[in-house]
């Protein structure tokens, strides 16, 4: 006690002219202060098992920490049953979470916005889906409240050892789903939709220090490519700022079946209108290319509907340039997996529409 009794205070006397930050959180999520004041822990998602909208609505002057759970990679499951069985009900796998309510926490959420899967590896998979859907969701929103909100550190970046946790990579560096998506809502441009009183709202937030004109371009299409609807728009996004730039009504919008996507300077977002396990995806049938060159394999995707949250995945050791990516009908995708293997005979493809039972 006597650190915070005694010598922090008589060395914030002496500098009483140099800032001084006395704790992180300054004040707990219980204090309605949490919000206007200082940083903020906000452990209602998780802990308190609110959902992850309240995200939306709690938006803090600086988010220092919140976070979800997760399984992890493939690799590190097999690794941690000692076989090459994805089973998520072992001994082992139980001793390697080390929150009392986690497995229970995971499946309640899952719930709420996936449909529950049959097989262990696609519940790991949809486990990554609802981590960073919860997270970005959160970053997106403290973003747009710029200049409010002028900051977002989440729980957590990587793993000390092999478990089942809060991470977006692994113990043996597997970037999950959430590590792909938050480097996507943490670029300097970003394009966000809500849904707020019955409208869609887009906004753009620019954490650079130079102004950028240029043209938003939005159009609603259906699951097979076809365009429902479509706008555009000369706009100026001021420097180091936040703001709505386009709205309309939700009414006529089949919301299970359709995507609105936004483009602006070269950034692209996809804003579905309905919870994941609501989505009528449509059954796909996915056209691959991989294409060998030097340390590293081009990969390119295709297929005449959407795909939701496209993972690639192999045995071999590398990563991936992008993964948990959505494709568009009729259009390519193409990453890279870097590599030292001189072979990819074994990449395998899961995809939301898949879980959804594809309609």
């Amino acid at each position: 006690m006597m650190l915070f009794d005694s010598i922090l205070p008589s060395i914030v006397a002496k500098h009483s002219n140099t800032d001084y930050w006395e704790t992180s959180p300054k004040y707990g999520r219980g204090n309605p202060k949490y919000i206007s004041e200082g940083d903020a822990h906000d452990w209602w998602i998780w802990h308190d098992e609110y959902p992850f909208e309240h995200l939306l609505q709690k938006v803090p002057r600086f988010m220092s920490e919140f976070g979800f759970q997760s399984f992890p990679s493939f690799e590190t499951i097999k690794y941690i049953n000692q076989n090459d069985d994805i089973n998520l009900k072992t001994e082992a796998i139980t001793s390697h979470q080390k929150h009392v309510k986690g497995f229970e926490l995971m499946e309640k959420y899952m719930k709420r916005d996936y449909k529950i899967p049959a097989s262990d590896e696609d519940y790991v998979y949809v486990s990554q889906l609802l981590q960073a859907k919860g997270i970005v969701m959160g970053i997106e929103a403290q973003r747009r409240a710029k200049p409010f909100n002028m900051g977002t550190l989440y729980w957590q970046l990587n793993d000390v050892w092999p478990a089942i946790s809060w991470s977006g990579i692994d113990y043996f560096g597997n970037w999950k789903a959430l590590q792909y998506k938050v480097k996507n809502a943490f670029e300097n441009v970003l394009i966000s939709s809500i849904i707020e009183k019955n409208k869609v709202k887009t906004f753009i937030t620019n954490d650079t220090f130079l102004p950028i004109k240029g043209t938003i371009q939005l159009k609603i299409i259906d699951f097979y490519g076809n365009e429902i609807w479509s706008d555009a728009k000369e706009i100026e996004v001021l420097e180091n700022s936040s703001q709505e730039f386009y709205h309309f009504p939700l009414d006529k919008i089949d919301k299970k079946s359709t995507v609105l996507i936004a483009k602006f300077d070269d950034k692209t977002s996809y804003f579905y209108f309905a919870k994941p396990k609501e989505l009528k995806l449509p059954k796909s049938d996915i056209q691959q290319k991989i294409v060998k060159t030097d340390k590293r394999f081009s990969i390119t995707i295709k297929s005449n509907v959407l795909l939701k949250d496209v993972f690639l995945f192999t045995e071999e050791k590398g990563h991936f340039s992008d993964n948990f990516f959505d494709v568009l009908p009729n259009q390519t995708k193409t990453v890279f997996f870097e590599t030292k293997t001189t072979k990819l005979n074994d990449l395998k493809i899961k995809t939301l529409n898949e879980i959804n039972g594809s309609y």
